[in-house]
């Protein structure tokens, strides 16, 4: 992958030790910033679109996962903007 592209998906580690996969989100800078609230489901609307989006899942699990304390900190308000599927993208 080139240093201008992101992974558009990332394994995460919650809280309570639950592994998932989250969309990830960056800034201008190619920094994340963001990462979806839930885990995202493997979905296409074709076989092959279907395909696509889990190997795009496997690849992204090649890369260290995120640990969830990294982004939202256990003794501060979580002063962090999440995107759910039913909202507007949003970021921190």
């Amino acid at each position: 992958m080139d240093k201008s592209e992101n992974w558009q998906y990332r394994g995460m580690i919650d809280r309570e030790g639950t592994h998932s996969v989250r969309q990830v989100f960056y800034d201008e800078a190619n920094t994340l910033i963001s990462f979806s609230v839930d885990p995202l489901p493997a979905i296409g609307l074709s076989e092959e679109e279907l395909i696509n989006d889990l190997t795009m899942m496997i690849e992204a699990l090649q890369q260290p996962f995120l640990l969830e304390g990294d982004f939202v900190p256990d003794d501060e308000e979580i002063n962090f903007t999440f995107v759910r599927e039913d909202e507007e993208k949003k970021y921190h």
